[in-house]
């Protein structure tokens, strides 16, 4: 019985179209197209990648998990794509599809929110009230340790301005809000983003891209009950 098993394995192994199988994925691995050491920049959401000779680039992809691919179409010999303004805390993918002298091949990249699961803010909103003045709020992450602190930084997506909330509402010492009195500097669309630190772990980032005309509004003053209020340092 032993004989016969060895038998039909040799068999097997011998086996033409198996050895080209085998040949052909060694192939793959060993002689694949060189990395291009992708590399993706949150700020300018501009992903940028390394220029191979004899090598044309056809197509830029992000996966995004809620818009779905979202696909730029490169000119010949770019090696770099800018996408449009997405929140990124979900994670997202990136896609370069290559055009080598061999055969069109696709290299990944993905972009992940490091740190411990369920340590980011969450329930984040924002409104306006009197007309010049805005409240964002959110709530310490479920799994955030109890030294974790929060920053908030909002973004003017038309000039790329960024700045750090002036005013922290702050909860048992955790910074859970922002109070802004000056809302000149917001555009039609903004990007929020709230990040955090901790001695104990990595935290999570949230952000979110609200537009001027869909944050809430009232006309009532003051901070919610339990909330009082720190500016920051410089």
């Amino acid at each position: 019985t032993r004989l016969v098993a060895t038998t039909v394995l040799l068999c097997m192994l011998l086996d033409p179209v198996i050895l080209q199988t085998l040949g052909h994925q060694d192939l793959t691995t060993v002689e694949g197209f060189p990395s291009l050491n992708m590399k993706f920049d949150s700020r300018r959401m501009e992903l940028s990648w390394d220029c191979k000779e004899n090598t044309t680039y056809l197509e830029c992809v992000m996966i995004h998990k809620e818009k779905g691919p979202i696909e730029i179409m490169l000119k010949e010999n770019e090696c770099h794509c800018k996408f449009p303004d997405y929140s990124l805390h979900e994670g997202v993918t990136f896609m370069v599809k290559v055009n080598s002298i061999q055969r069109p091949i696709p290299e990944t990249l993905v972009y992940t929110n490091s740190g411990g699961k369920g340590t980011a803010a969450q329930n984040f909103s924002c409104f306006i009230y009197n007309a010049n003045f805005m409240n964002c709020t959110w709530a310490k992450g479920q799994a955030a340790p109890d030294d974790v602190q929060y920053f908030l930084y909002i973004r003017d997506l038309k000039y790329r301005r960024e700045r750090e909330c002036p005013h922290y509402l702050e909860d048992s010492g955790t910074h859970v809000g922002c109070h802004l009195e000056d809302l000149s500097g917001l555009a039609y669309y903004n990007y929020f983003l709230v990040n955090g630190t901790s001695q104990r772990t990595g935290i999570q980032f949230f952000d979110s891209i609200l537009y001027w005309k869909k944050i809430g509004s009232s006309h009532l003053g003051g901070f919610s009950h339990g909330f009082h209020m720190s500016k920051t340092n410089g």
